[in-house]
């Protein structure tokens, strides 16, 4: 690239110092970019290529590092430029990097799922910050009830989620779409492909949310809960919740979310909390169940409260701004029931909810409309 660089102009006989040499490089690499042929190499293929090297050589040629002898006194066309020698200038190859530890890999693969797969799942972001997107948690930020907590009340970081978080779709309808996770084109149906982890079923979790002008929002949640989590008391909370014979009176008394802000305005986390503030949903809210083969979903009316209205009105006006970390549960109500654990989790970051960024469900025949 250095060759590229110092060729692409005519350069004085005279020795070059490493200053001078620098400016003529940064030069000669931006008219290089720009005046190279396609059939050779792109423009911003080239360009951060050729510009990184330029400015190393800042600190790597000393002033007596390039003799006048080595310094052409004739032009070369630029056109003359081979693509061989572009090619040659690849960027150093990383450092390897320490391998995940087992666990980690299945949500390393989720997290870089950057590409949604249909025209209603949000993107899955890369880090804290993104926006328009959401991320996977680590269910040990959440905590719960202890396995002695009927007795010191003591709660602690959950185990591992039950659950893999791997699809959130977020769309407007003209009225909630019940069973939205056992329609044809449901992302329930894929999740398998989307992990390394053996699945043993698909909760779905779908909040619904008023949207003005009678139309709702609809926020749904594909956890893929795994096979390696099929033991212990947790698990057999969840088996006796998805259970066909289960009332909805016994799991409207159950589940649970844990709400917290990660960052947005002081009003919002306040009136939201902080991880703090757990709430048993089907206390104050409408919740509906469905369940088809392999999948069992929970519908929230997140409206049919008062109270939990003017939550989250404030939450949609500030949406854009916020970090909104949700948990979701099975509660346990007896000493045999413990220790609590997290079933699954998701932060929903700076996604705005406006119009034409959030697409208008439109269902196929047969399905849901």
């Amino acid at each position: 690239v250095a060759t590229a660089a110092l060729t692409s102009s005519t350069l004085p006989a005279a020795p070059v110092t490493s200053a001078s040499f620098t400016a003529t490089a940064l030069a000669s690499a931006s008219l290089s970019a720009a005046t190279l042929s396609s059939a050779t190499v792109t423009a911003s293929a080239f360009a951060p290529t050729a510009l990184a090297a330029a400015a190393q050589s800042t600190s790597s040629l000393p002033a007596s590092a390039v003799p006048a002898a080595t310094v052409p006194t004739a032009t070369v066309p630029t056109a003359a430029l081979s693509a061989a020698s572009v090619a040659s200038a690849a960027p150093p190859t990383a450092a390897p990097q320490p391998p995940l530890a087992e666990g980690e890999v299945a949500a390393a693969a989720v997290a870089s799922e950057s590409s949604p797969a249909s025209p209603y799942e949000l993107r899955c972001g890369e880090g804290a910050g993104s926006s328009q997107c959401y991320l996977p948690l680590d269910a040990a930020s959440f905590s719960v009830r202890g396995r002695e907590y009927f007795a010191d009340g003591k709660k602690a970081p959950s185990a591992r989620g039950a659950s893999e978080l791997l699809a959130v779709e977020l769309f407007r309808a003209k009225s909630p779409v019940e069973a939205v996770g056992s329609r044809r084109s449901a992302p329930s149906h894929t999740l398998q492909q989307r992990t390394a982890s053996p699945l043993a079923s698909v909760f779905v979790v779908s909040l619904v949310i008023p949207a003005g002008s009678g139309g709702v929002l609809q926020l749904v949640l594909y956890f893929g809960v795994l096979a390696a989590a099929a033991s212990g008391p947790a698990h057999q909370l969840l088996r006796a919740f998805t259970a066909p014979d289960t009332s909805d009176a016994w799991r409207n008394g159950r589940f649970k979310i844990i709400p917290g802000v990660e960052a947005g305005p002081w009003i919002v986390r306040k009136a939201v909390g902080n991880k703090s503030t757990p709430a048993i949903l089907g206390k104050q809210l409408k919740q509906t169940f469905s369940s088809s083969p392999g999948v069992f979903e929970v519908a929230v009316d997140c409206n049919s409260s008062p109270a939990a209205g003017r939550i989250v009105s404030m939450v949609k006006s500030q949406a854009r701004h916020l970090a909104v970390d949700l948990a979701f549960l099975i509660e346990p109500q007896s000493a045999s029931e413990l220790a609590e654990r997290v079933l699954g989790c998701v932060r929903i970051s700076h996604v705005s909810l406006a119009n034409g960024l959030i697409p208008a469900y439109c269902g196929t025949e047969g399905e849901d409309e």
